[in-house]
């Protein structure tokens, strides 16, 4: 390990991303990610025994309950209702009545192919169609990543129970909850969906519950992106904005295994393509770009605004199904075009348990045609959320912006060694990054024992560069990065998207 990764280590938790480090728990990060593990799970045990109140006729699995009883959540006697109350224009719908989409048609919608050494996931149709592709081709490997990784995570002991309370409290849009149904029937018709470390078999809201494990465990991730002045050099790029990103998570060799780079392409009007770079049975957006070119890069926050356990109780959108609904949605703001307000929009008209950032950006010359920075952090938190952008007055100037884990708009900075060595770097090259400066500054801030996949975007060419950590590697010895074209991840069925 090199001596800036060594420093930077101690900003992230072991890796395996159990519980967090002395140093989350002792200041930097007071979110629910970066607060004990146990923590985590507590927001959903209680926010059963909250649901079990307002419905005592909920159906819950005889494991979730004694495990409730036994960390005294759900009590003898009845705890006081936590009414949800009325939500904000714009909320997502929690629960469908019938199949969203036309209908369940049980036929693969999908493709599964190997690019250069990486897996691609292409799914197409209604949301149960394309969950129903991505379970039926990647049953194997969404069993390893519960089996293998998840329980290591979340116990047995409370697996059930915390699957039980987010099905009564997660606020999810209604879209995703029917894309999980149809990766569990997937599953079942291609082999089945038995979980040998659960001993039965897999269920909607277990795989949900998996798609919430950054709102459990503490994870770190770090980005930065460079326009106009700082890339008009670059001969590719003539000004266009680009990002690059660090997935900086685990070095579980099942959560290693099972990388997928997903491209959806949804039936409905109302979506729009997006491509994930994720793990099979991961339908949230961690690293994700949409059809117009908006990139949403998660990272996880440690701030100090997270939901208390009776706030958390009233309901929640989990982070990473949240920002997948955003990034599918064609015009939540309703002005007829698809931009990153959008995004925004609804992240902000939704409800949060913890602290997280996302990175978000989208083609430079688009965002200056309407009026708006191609770039913005967005942090986020129970308590508010906050925007964040490039300055004439920061040490990376008015046309780079960087974000590692600690807030920056909702609360005064932190000492970061990362963010520091960005902005060394950005200062030895007087503001300026191409492409392939940008990259390597990438890689130097990564963390050496946690990261996944670093990952390069230009927004306005719909491409990105992948570079997938392989098991047991490092990942400078890891394969090289692989580019991927918008085209060639939709191009291998009649009537693709281009």
């Amino acid at each position: 390990m090199n001596a800036a990764n060594a420093e930077n280590a101690a900003n992230l938790p072991p890796a395996g991303a159990r519980p967090p480090s002395p140093e989350l728990r002792s200041g930097h990060g007071r979110g629910l990610r970066a607060r004990d593990y146990a923590l985590g799970v507590g927001v959903l045990v209680a926010a059963l025994a909250s649901a079990c109140h307002r419905n005592p006729g909920a159906d819950i699995p005889a494991d979730a309950e004694l495990s409730a009883r036994a960390t005294g959540a759900l009590p003898a006697a009845a705890s006081p209702s936590l009414d949800k109350g009325p939500r904000a224009p714009g909320d997502l719908v929690e629960e469908a009545d019938a199949p969203i989409g036309g209908g369940e048609d049980d036929a693969v919608h999908g493709t599964l192919r190997t690019i250069d050494g990486q897996r691609v996931l292409h799914v197409w149709g209604s949301p149960y169609e394309m969950g129903y592709a991505h379970g039926s081709l990647l049953r194997e490997a969404i069993v390893k990543v519960v089996d293998d990784y998840a329980l290591g995570a979340i116990p047995k002991a409370t697996f059930g129970v915390a699957s039980a309370s987010l099905a009564k409290t997660g606020v999810i849009d209604a879209r995703l909850r029917d894309e999980a149904r149809g990766v569990i029937a997937g599953m079942e018709a291609s082999g089945g969906a038995h979980s040998r470390g659960l001993g039965r078999a897999l269920t909607v809201d277990d795989l949900l519950l998996v798609n919430t494990m950054t709102d459990l465990v503490a994870i770190g991730c770090s980005s930065v992106s460079a326009w106009g002045s700082a890339t008009v050099t670059d001969p590719e790029l003539k000004g266009e904005l680009a990002v690059v990103r660090n997935l900086d998570w685990a070095a579980d060799p099942a959560l290693l295994e099972s990388q997928v780079i997903i491209a959806y392409e949804p039936s409905s009007a109302e979506e729009q393509p997006v491509v994930s770079v994720a793990f099979a049975g991961y339908i949230g957006c961690l690293s994700c770009i949409n059809g117009a070119g908006v990139t949403g890069l998660f990272n996880m926050g440690y701030g100090d605004g997270a939901a208390s356990l009776t706030e958390a109780a009233a309901g929640f959108a989990p982070a990473n199904l949240l920002l997948r609904s955003a990034m599918s949605a064609r015009d939540v703001d309703g002005d007829g075009r698809s931009t990153a307000d959008d995004v925004i929009r609804r992240i902000e008209a939704s409800e949060h348990a913890g602290s997280y950032i996302v990175h978000l950006v989208e083609p430079a010359k688009v965002a200056k045609a309407g009026g708006r920075p191609p770039a913005r952090v967005i942090e986020v938190e129970a308590a508010g959320v906050g925007v964040r952008t490039a300055s004439e007055g920061s040490r990376l100037g008015p046309e780079i912006l960087a974000a590692t884990n600690h807030l920056r708009e909702r609360a005064a900075p932190q000492a970061c060694s990362r963010y520091r060595r960005i902005e060394q770097t950005v200062a030895a090259r007087e503001l300026s990054l191409r492409l392939e400066p940008l990259w390597a500054l990438g890689e130097a801030v990564r963390i050496d024992e946690a990261v996944v996949h670093t990952m390069l975007v230009i927004p306005a060419k719909r491409q990105l560069s992948v570079r997938l950590r392989a098991p047991g590697l490092s990942m400078s010895r890891s394969p090289a990065p692989v580019v991927h074209r918008w085209a060639e991840l939709f191009g291998d069925r009649p009537g693709a998207e281009g």
